[in-house]
Protein backbone atom coordinates (compact mmCIF):
# COMPACT_ATOMS: atom_id res chain seq x y z
CA UNK A 1 0.00 0.00 0.00
CA UNK A 2 1.36 3.72 -0.71
CA UNK A 3 -0.08 6.98 1.14
CA UNK A 4 1.04 10.03 -0.50
CA UNK A 5 -0.83 13.51 -0.76
CA UNK A 6 -2.64 13.81 -4.13
CA UNK A 7 -4.76 11.72 -6.41
CA UNK A 8 -1.82 12.57 -8.99
CA UNK A 9 0.61 10.74 -7.39
CA UNK A 10 -1.58 7.15 -7.44
CA UNK A 11 -0.99 5.77 -11.18
CA UNK A 12 3.08 6.40 -10.39
CA UNK A 13 2.31 4.20 -7.11
CA UNK A 14 0.33 1.47 -9.18
CA UNK A 15 3.11 1.42 -11.63
CA UNK A 16 5.55 0.98 -8.62
CA UNK A 17 3.78 -2.43 -7.33
CA UNK A 18 1.35 -0.81 -4.83
CA UNK A 19 -1.89 -2.73 -4.89
CA UNK A 20 -3.69 0.06 -3.37
CA UNK A 21 -3.28 3.70 -2.90
CA UNK A 22 -4.63 6.48 -0.35
CA UNK A 23 -4.63 9.78 -1.62
CA UNK A 24 -4.23 11.68 2.41
CA UNK A 25 -5.75 14.83 1.48
CA UNK A 26 -9.13 12.85 0.67
CA UNK A 27 -8.74 9.80 3.15
CA UNK A 28 -7.50 9.15 6.31
CA UNK A 29 -4.60 6.70 6.07
CA UNK A 30 -4.83 6.15 9.55
CA UNK A 31 -8.57 4.56 9.28
CA UNK A 32 -7.86 2.82 5.90
CA UNK A 33 -5.09 1.02 7.44
CA UNK A 34 -6.76 -0.21 9.81
CA UNK A 35 -9.68 -1.41 7.53
CA UNK A 36 -7.28 -3.71 6.26
CA UNK A 37 -6.03 -5.33 10.25
CA UNK A 38 -3.47 -2.17 11.15
CA UNK A 39 -0.17 -2.21 9.50
CA UNK A 40 2.93 -4.31 11.07
CA UNK A 41 5.49 -1.44 9.50
CA UNK A 42 4.91 1.67 8.06
CA UNK A 43 7.99 3.11 6.19
CA UNK A 44 7.78 6.62 6.74
CA UNK A 45 10.17 8.59 4.27
CA UNK A 46 7.99 11.78 4.23
CA UNK A 47 9.72 14.57 5.45
CA UNK A 48 6.85 16.24 7.22
CA UNK A 49 5.73 15.59 10.71
CA UNK A 50 1.85 16.12 10.45
CA UNK A 51 1.91 13.60 7.68
CA UNK A 52 4.02 10.90 9.79
CA UNK A 53 1.50 11.67 12.35
CA UNK A 54 -1.50 10.91 10.41
CA UNK A 55 -0.02 7.06 9.70
CA UNK A 56 0.69 6.34 13.07
CA UNK A 57 -3.23 5.55 14.32
CA UNK A 58 -2.62 2.72 11.36
CA UNK A 59 -0.60 0.59 13.00
CA UNK A 60 -1.49 -2.78 14.26
CA UNK A 61 -1.08 -4.17 17.72
CA UNK A 62 3.06 -4.28 18.09
CA UNK A 63 3.30 -2.56 14.78
CA UNK A 64 6.30 -0.32 14.09
CA UNK A 65 6.51 3.27 12.32
CA UNK A 66 10.46 3.16 10.56
CA UNK A 67 11.41 6.61 10.10
CA UNK A 68 14.35 7.41 7.31
CA UNK A 69 12.91 10.59 6.29
CA UNK A 70 14.11 13.65 8.38
CA UNK A 71 11.44 15.63 10.77
CA UNK A 72 12.12 18.56 13.46
CA UNK A 73 9.33 16.84 15.67
CA UNK A 74 6.65 14.52 15.42
CA UNK A 75 3.34 14.77 17.48
CA UNK A 76 2.32 11.49 18.88
CA UNK A 77 0.52 10.54 22.26
CA UNK A 78 2.87 7.68 24.23
CA UNK A 79 -0.36 6.22 25.57
CA UNK A 80 -1.63 5.09 22.14
CA UNK A 81 1.79 3.48 21.51
CA UNK A 82 1.62 1.80 25.40
CA UNK A 83 -1.56 0.43 24.42
CA UNK A 84 -1.00 -0.93 21.27
CA UNK A 85 2.50 -2.20 22.17
CA UNK A 86 3.59 -0.21 18.90
CA UNK A 87 6.84 1.48 18.31
CA UNK A 88 8.46 4.12 16.65
CA UNK A 89 11.91 3.51 15.04
CA UNK A 90 14.56 5.72 13.17
CA UNK A 91 16.99 4.45 10.26
CA UNK A 92 19.44 6.84 9.40
CA UNK A 93 20.05 5.20 6.19
CA UNK A 94 22.37 6.09 3.07
CA UNK A 95 25.28 4.15 4.65
CA UNK A 96 28.54 2.50 2.55
CA UNK A 97 26.18 -0.79 3.23
CA UNK A 98 23.05 0.45 3.15
CA UNK A 99 24.17 1.33 -0.81
CA UNK A 100 25.66 -1.90 -1.49
CA UNK A 101 22.25 -3.90 -0.17
CA UNK A 102 20.27 -1.53 -2.24
CA UNK A 103 22.07 -1.92 -5.52
CA UNK A 104 22.30 -5.68 -4.55
CA UNK A 105 18.42 -5.82 -4.00
CA UNK A 106 18.12 -3.69 -7.14
CA UNK A 107 20.39 -6.11 -9.61
CA UNK A 108 18.52 -9.13 -8.14
CA UNK A 109 14.79 -7.49 -8.54
CA UNK A 110 15.64 -5.89 -12.24
CA UNK A 111 14.86 -2.26 -10.27
CA UNK A 112 15.94 0.59 -12.15
CA UNK A 113 16.64 4.33 -11.52
CA UNK A 114 13.36 6.81 -12.89
CA UNK A 115 15.10 9.88 -13.99
CA UNK A 116 14.29 13.06 -15.02
CA UNK A 117 17.52 14.23 -17.80
CA UNK A 118 17.87 17.85 -17.98
CA UNK A 119 20.83 18.81 -20.36
CA UNK A 120 23.61 20.43 -18.50
CA UNK A 121 22.47 23.81 -20.31
CA UNK A 122 19.44 24.34 -18.29
CA UNK A 123 21.64 22.75 -14.84
CA UNK A 124 19.85 25.81 -13.07
CA UNK A 125 16.38 24.68 -13.95
CA UNK A 126 16.86 21.47 -13.00
CA UNK A 127 18.36 22.51 -9.85
CA UNK A 128 15.80 24.64 -9.06
CA UNK A 129 13.10 21.70 -9.72
CA UNK A 130 14.92 19.72 -6.83
CA UNK A 131 15.25 22.43 -4.23
CA UNK A 132 11.59 23.49 -4.78
CA UNK A 133 10.42 19.76 -4.59
CA UNK A 134 8.85 19.50 -8.02
CA UNK A 135 11.33 17.27 -9.66
CA UNK A 136 9.53 13.68 -9.38
CA UNK A 137 12.71 11.42 -9.17
CA UNK A 138 16.54 11.93 -9.14
CA UNK A 139 17.84 14.73 -11.75
CA UNK A 140 20.70 13.85 -13.55
CA UNK A 141 22.63 16.19 -15.92
CA UNK A 142 23.45 15.54 -19.62
CA UNK A 143 26.28 16.87 -21.62
CA UNK A 144 25.68 15.79 -24.85
CA UNK A 145 28.20 13.01 -25.24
Amino acid sequence: MAIARGQDKGVLAGTLGAWRYVDSRSQDPSAELKKLGGAKVILATVTAGDAMAAVIGGLATNGSLLIVGAVQSLPFSPLQLLGGRQSIKGWYSGTSIDSQDTLSFSVQAGVRSMNEVVPLERADEGYQRMMSGEARFRMVLTTGN
